[in-house]
């Protein structure tokens, strides 16, 4: 795999209280870490001259205020996953991804980051060398 050059983002929409923003924003933070934990990758502050465009478009199930969690019963052994949902653009090409917490100490983050990691060669890439340049025009 060639070294790739990822941007994160997240939308900032107003209808989104700022605790679950707060959320996205360290789900964002965590996937990042995962990417660069995966090498091949690396991660710009811009979207100027990435290969890859990741945006996180939904956290689902990171509902941690005390509501929720008095809702569940006591000792019920249910463990709370959380699902995340990225899109992926490489030029015009893209694709979603949900990804779950898994049993263990295995992240959503982390399942999106190996699977971003896995899909990023096999997506197609134009080369700026792929067209025949066009010729000049007789004056």
């Amino acid at each position: 795999m060639t070294m790739l050059t990822v941007y994160l983002f997240t939308q900032s929409i107003a209808d989104v209280a700022p605790a679950m923003m707060q959320r996205r924003e360290r789900a964002l933070i965590g996937l990042r870490d995962e990417l660069l934990q995966l090498g091949d990758l690396r991660v710009s502050a811009s979207p100027q001259g990435s290969d890859l465009r990741v945006e996180l478009l939904n956290l689902a199930g990171a509902d941690e205020n005390a509501a929720a969690q008095a809702a569940q019963p006591a000792g019920c052994g249910v463990e709370r996953r959380r699902i995340l949902t990225v899109r992926v653009w490489k030029e015009t090409d893209r694709f979603d991804l949900v990804c779950s917490d898994g049993p263990g100490s295995v992240s959503a983050e982390h399942q999106a980051a190996r699977r971003i990691h896995a899909s990023a060669d096999r997506m197609p890439s134009r080369s700026p060398y792929a067209f025949e340049p066009t010729p000049a025009h007789p004056c």
